[in-house]
């Protein structure tokens, strides 16, 4: 086993680890830095891309240049609109909109076996840069960087490493240790999790770039091809007839796809896949369904916004594909008829596989991540969601070895929003490398119930081996003081935090936080209550119950079951 490499969970200093031996070189005095390896033809050649022709200027990066043993992909740019509703940050996004912000991404592919190297540069400048981090998941070294030049160089070492290289400048909000230009690296397996599909095959409509999306003839075809470039679709009611849509890479799609009709809910096996973009930059916040998204609800309207992928069938897969710019909920299993506030019949009938997704650039208020449908496994994702990430709302659900970015609202783990029972839910191994929140809202939290009433039981859930990245101001939020929703076999398990804010700084955020409720909470009134934590630290102190309200944070009232262990 000598010399053979290891996955590595979160490693921010590029430190590579072989089997019983840590290696920590050291280069013009940059610690974690390793020499860099001579690239081989045959990883240059091994090496995908990325890459868009045509892609409009608001759509690409200017202030950051990648190259990949030579081959320099597409940094694609979402940030966010002109707010469209009518009063002072109706839509949540004004304190972004004040601070310019961005998220610019890059993404390859290659076999395990070859270990590219990266190289990023910001290119344009923001004052000096006294460092260069990285934070990410996956097997990676840092080979050099170069202050002066604002470069970075980046050797992957396995595929499914998704990381955020944040440079240190005027650009860098130090507190929050957070880059207002966000810098992402997608770095994935040659291998897709679903082959792709023919482009010859009998009943399939390839549809080229620049050319006119003809419904009709998708509506004839089982298999919906968007080849490399940029892609007017629109709001699509997916067809009985399509069973696969396909965005191939370099495929920049603006549009929304929605298999969640009334007569495909009775279908099975619907799959989205692919290496390409799915963008919903123009549709308005909430756009709204009946108008074929031109026109936006004036109001909360759930049942008629466009969603970005709407899973409507069972057995679904969606694997692959990068979704930015969401104009509501970006992955739902509802259909649009069954959406309501106290109910979510579709999702408990739909299940299927989503892995390798990428969810990022969603700036407004319900702009949810993904549900875990019963049944269905969630893995090797990147979600950065303006709501909540993952919505546990289904029994017998599996979340993994993902990557997230929380932005400035919402919770990771959702429990709530209406009372329910649930059971036996897994959440291991995911990694947060930003919570962006700036406040104690009801509603957010690594883990949290939101109370909206009814009653029900949740039970045997278990998050387990979360890293969670720099400050954050919540860890857990359960509370049934309103609603009777019972608790019952509830475990965080092996949390390790960075570092939880002081009441002082939390007060000093400046964004969509409230400040009133304490940092983590256990409220128990109206039903059992039970919570067991296991190894959780903060800022390298484990929380025990001797010191689960100094330096846990910890607000506990009622008679909760609660162990600290």
């Amino acid at each position: 086993m000598a010399g053979k490499t290891r996955r590595l969970g979160a490693l921010a200093l590029g430190v590579t680890v072989a089997a019983g031996l840590a290696v920590a070189g050291v280069t013009s005095a940059y610690a974690g830095q390793q020499p860099a390896l001579p690239p081989t033809a045959a990883a240059v050649a091994a090496v995908t891309v990325a890459k868009t022709p045509g892609l409009p200027a608001g759509d690409k990066s200017s202030i950051y240049a990648v190259s990949v043993e030579g081959k320099t992909p597409s940094v694609y740019r979402t940030a966010p609109k002109a707010r469209t509703c009518s009063s002072t940050n109706c839509d949540g996004g004004d304190y972004a909109r004040a601070d310019n912000r961005s998220f610019n991404w890059s993404s390859f592919w290659f076999p395990v076996g070859t270990t590219p190297t990266v190289t990023v540069t910001r290119t344009a400048a923001a004052g000096a840069v006294t460092d260069i981090k990285v934070r990410g998941t996956g097997d990676y070294t840092i080979v050099s960087k170069d202050l002066a030049a604002r470069q970075i160089k980046i050797r992957v070492n396995r595929p499914k490493a998704k990381l955020s290289v944040e440079f240190i400048d005027n650009r860098y909000d130090s507190l929050r240790q957070l880059p207002l230009d966000g810098m992402l690296l997608f770095a994935d397996d040659s291998r897709a999790a679903v082959a792709d599909p023919s482009r010859t095959a009998p009943d399939t409509y390839v549809v080229n770039p620049g050319a006119t999306f003809d419904r009709s003839r998708a509506a004839r075809s089982t298999t919906v091809i968007f080849t490399r470039g940029v892609h007017d679709l629109g709001y699509w009611p997916v067809p009985d007839s399509v069973q696969r849509v396909h965005l191939a890479g370099g495929a920049y799609v603006k549009g929304a796809i929605d298999s969640a009709t009334v007569s495909k809910s009775t279908q099975q096996g619907f799959t989205v896949t692919g290496r390409g973009v799915l963008s919903g930059e123009d549709f308005d916040w909430r756009a709204d369904k009946r108008t074929n998204g031109t026109t936006s609800c004036s109001y909360d309207c759930w049942e008629y916004t466009v969603k970005m992928v709407q899973l409507g069938t069972d057995k679904f897969r969606f694997h692959d594909v990068t979704v930015v710019n969401a104009p509501h909920w970006v992955v739902t299993g509802h259909r649009d008829n069954e959406i309501t506030a106290k109910q979510g019949d579709d999702e408990s009938r739909f299940t299927g596989t989503i892995s390798d997704v990428k969810v990022l650039g969603n700036w407004g208020w319900n702009g949810d991540g993904i549900p875990a449908l019963t049944g269905t496994t969630i893995s090797d994702s990147f979600v950065s969601a303006f709501d909540d990430a993952f919505k546990l709302y289904s029994s017998n659900a599996t979340i993994k070895n993902n990557t997230l970015w929380q932005m400035d609202n919402g919770a990771v783990f959702q429990l709530g929003w209406f009372a329910k029972t649930i059971s036996n839910i897994t959440a291991t191994n995911n990694t947060l490398l930003h919570t962006e929140w700036t406040g104690t809202n009801s509603n957010w939290g690594l883990l949290n119930y939101q109370e909206a009433g009814g009653s029900g039981a949740i039970s045997n859930v278990s998050v387990t081996g979360t890293r969670i990245m720099g400050p954050t101001t919540r860890v857990v939020a359960l509370s049934n003081t309103s609603a009777s929703q019972a608790f019952r076999d509830i475990t965080l398990a092996d949390t390790r935090v960075d570092r939880l804010y002081s009441l002082a700084e939390i007060n000093s955020l400046r964004g969509n936080g409230s400040k009133d409720l304490p940092r983590n909470l256990v409220k128990q009134a109206k039903a059992p209550l039970e919570l067991t934590i296991t190894n959780l630290t903060i800022g390298g102190t484990r929380i025990t119950s001797a010191n689960a309200r100094t330096d846990g944070g910890f607000d506990i009232t009622g008679s909760p079951t609660l162990a600290f262990n």
